[in-house]
């Protein structure tokens, strides 16, 4: 029977090691060029804006935000649930101000994202 899964990077048909393949450390995978050290700084780069917003809102309000992104100039914040969710539209302006005070982040829209449960 075929195997129909997608090969793996440095391994055969079997799914065996390929000769002369040497393994890489996590480190150099991590600070490296390739594509995970882009995905660290990514990650990086989406905390401190949650950060940002957090701190810009009430206290009873940034603990329930679970994230937040920049996209093409519009925030997108994400909450742990719908009244939270309306808590944060309620506070966009107040946010496109903090982060405007930055200078770095030019917001345009607030979006707000409700987390599916778990």
């Amino acid at each position: 029977m075929p195997n129909f899964l997608p090969l793996l990077k440095g391994l055969d048909h079997r799914n065996q090691p390929m000769p002369g393949d040497k393994p890489e450390l996590l480190k150099d995978l991590l600070t490296g060029s390739g594509g995970l050290a882009g995905l660290v700084k990514r990650a990086a780069a989406t905390d401190r804006v949650a950060r940002r917003v957090q701190s810009a809102l009430p206290a009873e309000v940034s603990e329930h935000v679970v994230g937040a992104n920049i996209r093409e100039k519009q925030l997108v914040v994400i909450v742990d649930g719908a009244a939270w969710a309306a808590r944060v539209r309620f506070e966009a302006s107040l946010l496109k101000r903090a982060l405007a005070e930055t200078g770095d982040l030019k917001i345009e829209r607030v979006s707000v994202r409700v987390r599916p449960p778990a």
